[in-house]
């Protein structure tokens, strides 16, 4: 009995310990948790703009290949 109260007290002080990283926003600090969401899709937006101009990159180069690549097959007269 005293292992299993034992084990479920260091479960809870783990688990608690583990989210400690996130932000203090208290539960009706709506200032503070404005403040995160707007942080977090800030940084979402940004990563996503990142990743969609390396795409497009990306597609742009194999086009100008497959542009020249028509343009070698293609029989001269």
């Amino acid at each position: 009995m005293i292992k299993i109260f034992l084990s479920t007290l260091l479960i809870i002080f783990l688990s608690t310990s583990l989210l400690a990283n996130e932000t203090g926003c208290k539960k009706f600090d709506l200032k503070c948790k404005t403040k995160k969401f707007i942080d977090d899709t800030k940084s979402f937006q940004s990563k996503g703009l990142d990743e969609s101009k390396e795409q497009i990159r990306n597609v742009k180069d194999k086009v100008i290949k497959s542009k020249n690549e028509v343009l070698k097959k293609i029989p001269k007269k």
